[in-house]
């Protein structure tokens, strides 16, 4: 058995996704392919566009054998975070061999060089980014201009690109746990990751969802280049269904309400809040009446939209910058949630069942009497996520709470 590690968002999976599935599993002739995916919030700090569930069964209709849920408090995270997260996952389930990730670059040396000096942190590198950080840069810019500086012949803008920022963290993570999980990397096919345009195959994902959301038909058949058939069943059958799509501004009110509601010093135990942000948040939720307004009004150089966008939902969700310090120092904490699987996906299980370092969670009815302490509580946020975005879906029918509970594990 050769196992083959990947880890997604599927928001939702497109043309692109199964490219990186079937080159990765031709690169490295693997047996079998796991995939630890986002669930119902992702790290650009949004809802997906539909549930776990459905996104899941994209994964296993593309080829993945086995999918299993990153937890909420990682999964909506810095990419840093996020990245840790899931390869500790795969590193603990004991029998992954390798993990293949898109990135702009394509090949694995300068991305090994740049994940070195970040984790290793050599003492020049530390004064640049010192220096870049006093004139008044972001994080992620005062970063990439130490590193030009430092390194000196790293192909131009190699940081900035979404994907090989996290093919970088992924690398870092693998270096930080000693993991014997060996890397790969593909060539990232199609749109950049930002892009909002559709186009006539290879889209981004960014791009596709804001087609639907603006509207667009799953019927056009601009989408077949873009989607493979099955996922245009899937999304059919959510809309049908009334679970789906869901966007940010579902929860506009609720997180206003929650800012408008709440002192700055609890606010300040949110992730990511520092340096007084809790007042400029709580000032422009005053002052603004959408989600949108709000994000746009507090977002700077300094504070990336992106970065604000995981705050509210980490503020949505509950999730203190207490806690997960908690889940991040004690190395036993965590689980593995199945999704889905198919038949492969059972042999995986099997393999799980005997050499993961983590507990297996199938049945989520059985959470309480596998995990204790504070891998529970990080399970819990899951169940919680649950119940919170299921509020974004318009039809009241369809926003019971415990659905955890109800849906069962995807099976093809």
């Amino acid at each position: 058995m050769k196992v083959l590690g990947i880890i997604s968002e599927y928001n939702p999976l497109h043309s692109g996704h199964v490219y990186h599935i079937e080159a990765s599993r031709d690169k490295i002739n693997t047996t079998h392919t796991l995939c630890v995916m986002s669930g119902q919030f992702v790290q650009r700090g949004e809802p997906a566009i539909v549930d776990k569930w459905a996104r899941a069964s994209m994964a296993l209709q593309a080829g993945v054998d086995l999918v299993l849920e990153l937890p909420v408090v990682f999964s909506c995270a810095s990419a840093e975070l996020f990245a840790y997260g899931a390869v500790r996952m795969l590193h603990h389930t004991g029998i992954v061999d390798f993990l293949c990730f898109g990135s702009e670059q394509g090949e694995i040396g300068s991305l090994w060089r740049i994940a070195s000096i970040l984790r290793d942190e050599p003492s020049e590198f530390k004064s640049l980014l010192k220096k870049h950080l006093k004139s008044g840069l972001s994080f992620p810019a005062a970063r990439e201009k130490a590193l030009m500086a430092y390194l000196r012949e790293l192909p131009e803008n190699i940081i900035s690109q979404s994907n090989n920022i996290l093919a970088i963290e992924y690398l870092k993570a693998l270096k930080k746990m000693k993991s014997s999980i060996q890397p790969v990397t593909v060539k990232r096919m199609g749109s950049l990751h930002q892009d909002t345009n559709i186009a006539s195959s290879f889209s981004s994902a960014t791009s596709i969802r804001n087609y639907i959301g603006q509207g667009g038909s799953l019927s056009n058949p601009l989408l077949s280049g873009n989607l493979p058939l099955s996922t245009q069943n899937i999304l059919q059958k959510c809309f049908m269904n009334n679970r789906g799509p869901v966007f940010p501004e579902a929860f506009s009110s609720i997180i206003l309400h929650r800012l408008r509601t709440m002192d700055a010093e609890s606010l300040k135990n949110v992730p990511d809040v520092q340096e007084g942000l809790e007042n400029r948040l709580i000032s422009s939720a005053m002052q603004t009446g959408t989600l949108e307004d709000l994000i746009e009004s507090v977002s700077t150089s300094r504070y990336p939209y992106t970065r604000i966008k995981r705050i509210v939902m980490d503020l949505l969700l509950g999730i203190s910058k207490t806690q997960l310090k908690s889940f991040l120092e004690d190395g036993s904490c965590g689980y593995l949630r199945v999704l889905g699987f198919n038949e492969k996906g059972r042999e995986l299980l099997q393999q799980i069942q005997k050499k993961a370092s983590l507990p297996l969670i199938i049945k989520v009815s059985n959470h309480r009497n596998q995990l204790t302490g504070l891998s529970r509580e990080m399970f819990e946020y899951d169940i919680r996520s649950t119940n919170t975005y299921v509020l974004g879906y318009s039809d009241p029918a369809q926003r019971t709470g415990d659905q955890d509970y109800t849906v069962p594990v995807v099976r093809i």
